[in-house]
């Protein structure tokens, strides 16, 4: 057969198998997290290679025209005061992006510090107030870290955009062998029935638990507030330092704004927990 004539060499793409149940799905929800973790570095490195050095090129050259004696006018060093700002203006966004994308602080030090970071970050756009309560024994490194992270960045969004809430209270602790988080807010609520059919946050949250052993409980209250509770067991290592320890749990309702009460019907959306 003539080399132009053959057809093209096929590329295998292997694929996880379909989930058939608790072990596959974990495994399943694992590759699937990972896989998305991958991408959102790779356009991170992208974000910071490319638009990085476009930006900082502007920049500079906005500096170089600004030390030019035409500058002195009142007009153009106006319009190139306001140009460098702009391009601050820029840079600060591209580095806002990359961090959401792939927050390189949660490698470098830390679950915790990667926490504090992210919620100064939304103290400063969020107009209500936002309290955490951050249990310095907890050490957790690799996906574990990250899915609890990725759950306290979208509920922050989440609450952000729709909850119009005056208080939000994120908690993390180690209790009886295992870490809790909870996020708790007094914002709107919402019904579970209605977006039954747009969970895909929510799913997104439960993936990434049972991908690393854990589980999620969504409780909401139209009018009351939301609250969410990911728990996952602790290292092997930490287990062993906690069994002396007996902290307080967290609370399961989540908490009113202003002394106000809490409606007696609640919506729930239960994601199971997986066995470790």
């Amino acid at each position: 057969m003539p080399a132009s004539s053959r057809p093209p060499t096929r590329q295998r793409v292997d694929h996880p198998p379909l989930a058939a149940g608790p072990g596959d799905d974990a495994r399943f929800a694992a590759w699937l997290q990972r896989t998305r973790e991958a991408e959102r570095a790779a356009l991170a490195r992208e974000l910071h290679d490319e638009l990085g050095a476009i930006l900082t090129a502007a920049r500079l050259d906005a500096a170089w025209l600004s030390a030019q004696p035409a500058s002195h006018e009142p007009a153009i060093a106006q319009r190139l005061a306001a140009l460098q700002q702009v391009l601050t203006q820029g840079i600060e966004l591209k580095r806002r992006i990359i961090d959401d994308l792939h927050p390189t602080i949660l490698t470098h030090l830390g679950l915790l510090a990667a926490l504090e970071q992210l919620l100064a970050s939304h103290r400063m756009r969020f107009a209500g107030r936002v309290s955490a309560s951050l249990d310095p024994a907890v050490r957790l490194a690799g996906e574990p870290a990250l899915a609890l992270y990725r759950i306290v960045q979208e509920s922050l969004t989440n609450i952000h955009k729709y909850a119009c809430a005056g208080l939000v209270r994120v908690t993390l602790r180690r209790v009886q062998g295992r870490i809790e988080l909870a996020i708790d807010d007094d914002g709107t609520g919402f019904d579970a029935d209605a977006v039954a059919q747009d969970r895909h946050g929510l799913a997104g949250m439960r993936h990434r638990m049972l991908a690393v052993g854990g589980g999620l409980t969504v409780t909401s209250t139209q009018g009351a507030g939301t609250s969410i509770r990911a728990s996952l067991p602790a290292p092997a290592r930490e287990r062993a330092q906690s069994s002396s320890r007996r902290p307080s749990s967290i609370p399961a309702a989540a908490f009113g704004g202003g002394g106000r009460q809490q409606p007696p019907a609640q919506q729930r959306v239960t994601a199971p927990h997986l066995q470790p």
